[in-house]
């Protein structure tokens, strides 16, 4: 990427290719037309605001399941902040121990 272009320009562009070649054949298949503004709807890619919400997403829901595998590790009595700051802690501990600093 020597244009330092944002992955996400570079993937919307493949993206609207590849929907522009599912609509061509849609339309080869049916024998229908659609208007250049349906066309356009249904060929557009993911903008840098829908791939940003996808990533957000996407890490809020991976740190639900280690905090729900944590909770349920040390028992259902632990809240779920409580059992987030264990999560916390151990990943501190993990590194801590990687580094050599810990014990």
């Amino acid at each position: 990427n020597l244009e330092h272009v944002r992955f996400g320009r570079m993937e919307k562009r493949f993206d609207e290719a590849a929907f522009g070649r599912l609509v061509s054949a849609m339309e080869d298949a049916t024998g229908k037309r659609f208007s250049e503004g349906e066309r356009r709807k249904l060929a557009m890619g993911a903008g840098e605001e829908d791939l940003v919400k996808s990533g957000l997403e996407e890490t809020m829901v991976t740190a639900w399941h280690a905090i729900s595998q944590t909770r349920a590790r040390l028992s259902d009595a632990v809240d779920t902040r409580t059992a987030a700051f264990v999560l916390s802690i151990d990943k501190i501990a993990v590194s801590y121990k990687d580094l050599g600093i810990f014990p």
